[in-house]
């Protein structure tokens, strides 16, 4: 979890609620070439088990997507080559009812983990299994660090293990908080989903805009969907390696994740392949042109499906000027110009990171759910 609000792959879920114990059988996940492909179906059915658990333990009640679409939005994460994404399904009588995911980015010595479990099928060792295999894998692979985020809802009570940021706190009954300790897990990082209800009120969001642009002064924005233009690839490659060191991670581990204009137009070829439409917005210092910052949506096609912020960074040499404000305001103005039937927005941000909360605080976004981020020694 970083300023960056970064919406997680990485959802664990562990066990609770069977009353038997079904034969389950583990396999590999293919990365299929489409969602279309005639080798397709596990990796759909390894999203749909993704977008059910992760509903489930955030309290969401927002629509989940299609299994189609679930796929189609995960498919470009999978396809990216910089970081090699590895899957296993759990099926029973030819169901798909547990997955796990290991994501390991290049030249890193830590890697991510995530298990969900259907909760009929929960209690029988799936999670066990399934995270018992990634573990191996990862060690074969020489990681020595494996990192997983669960997600719980607002408003639990009982006793809870403190972040040791001093932000925030897990609570201990959780099932999945059980599970990680008893892997040998230790909680790093606390994060918020904060969601902002649209329209906003026109004559709030052109006030706070007006004073953002007035507080950043020198600054200018450029907004676009889709593809990278050319003339900020090089820009945009700079500060996607900076979110990786810039932003606070606690006692998460994270490699510098270096991005190049060749990488980045990769990716967003990738990416329009994708349901999911990017919304980018980026500051440029008016006097030299170089970039100070950028913000990012995901908007999926349907309307009642909440546009997830992605990432958000001010570089640090640009603070103080209120980029996060103007950044983030001038995206949602054009988010509501451009999909005007978008009816929530989703972003999440480390306890810890009191500047963006502040930011999305003032802007209206309120507690919708809760994460903790996890990390273990392997090697």
């Amino acid at each position: 979890m970083s300023s960056s609000e970064h919406v997680s792959e990485f959802v664990s879920s562990p066990e609770h609620t069977s009353t038997t114990t079904p034969a389950f059988t583990i396999s590999t996940v293919t990365v299929p070439d489409s969602i279309d492909a005639p080798d397709a179906a596990d990796f759909i059915g390894m999203a749909t088990v993704r977008s059910i658990v992760e509903a489930e333990l955030r309290g969401d009640a927002f629509p989940v997507a299609d299994p189609e679409v679930a796929a189609a939005e995960l498919l470009p994460n999978w396809k990216d080559q910089s970081t090699k994404s590895l899957g296993l399904i759990a099926t029973v009588d030819g169901r798909v009812v547990g997955r796990g995911t290991l994501a390991m980015p290049g030249d890193a010595s830590e890697c991510w983990s995530a298990v969900s479990v259907l909760p009929d099928y929960r209690s029988a060792g799936i999670g066990s299994a399934l995270y018992e295999r990634l573990e191996r894998m990862a060690r074969d692979a020489g990681r020595r660090t494996i990192q997983n985020q669960t997600d719980f809802p607002a408003g639990l009570g009982g006793d809870s293990i403190p972040a040791p940021t001093g932000f925030g706190s897990v609570p201990a009954r959780l099932a999945s908080t059980r599970f990680l300790l008893r892997y040998g897990f230790t909680l790093e990082q606390v994060g918020r989903m904060s969601g902002l209800t649209l329209p906003m009120d026109a004559d709030v969001a052109a006030s706070s805009l007006d004073a953002a642009q007035a507080a950043a002064t020198g600054y200018r924005t450029v907004t676009w969907e889709g593809p990278t233009p050319d003339e900020w690839v090089d820009a945009f490659a700079l500060m996607r390696t900076r979110m990786t060191t810039d932003t606070p991670n606690a006692g998460m581990e994270q490699t510098e994740d270096v991005w190049t204009a060749d990488r980045i137009r990769a990716f967003d070829a990738i990416w329009a392949e994708s349901p999911m439409s990017m919304l980018t917005t980026i500051a440029v210092e008016t006097a030299t042109g170089h970039p100070a910052g950028y913000t990012e949506l995901g908007v999926p096609a349907e309307p009642d499906r909440p546009a997830e912020q992605m990432d958000t960074l001010v570089l640090a040499d640009h603070r103080g000027h209120r980029l996060g404000m103007l950044l983030k305001l001038t995206n949602l103005r054009e988010l509501s110009a451009r999909f005007p039937d978008s009816r929530i927005v989703e972003t999440m941000n480390a306890e810890d990171n009191r500047p963006m909360l502040d930011v999305n605080e003032a802007i209206g976004f309120v507690p919708l759910s809760y994460a903790a981020r996890w990390k273990k020694r392997i090697g």
